[in-house]
């Protein structure tokens, strides 16, 4: 209440405090910078399939197809 009383009392002083507050607000609007187009790094994920002693066309045939099916699946992704 006393912050009240105070702000009731002296009037002009509140408005040259929101006068300050506003000015220093537009000033450091104008000097923020602004990107109107930020670079953005994508997440990005690997999946590396090893099996020892197979041929690429049976890891391929084997993993890989059923990895890509199920990652598929995932809501979200680009290719």
């Amino acid at each position: 209440m006393r912050l009240v009383d105070t702000a009731i009392k002296r009037p002009v002083s509140v408005i040259v405090g929101v006068l300050f507050i506003a000015l220093f607000g537009l000033i450091s609007l104008f000097r923020i910078p602004v990107q109107l187009t930020p670079d953005v790094d994508r997440p990005l994920i690997t999946v590396s399939t090893v099996w020892p002693g197979a041929s690429p066309e049976e890891v391929e045939q084997e993993i890989v197809q059923r990895q890509e099916e199920q990652l598929k699946s995932v809501e979200g992704q680009q290719r």
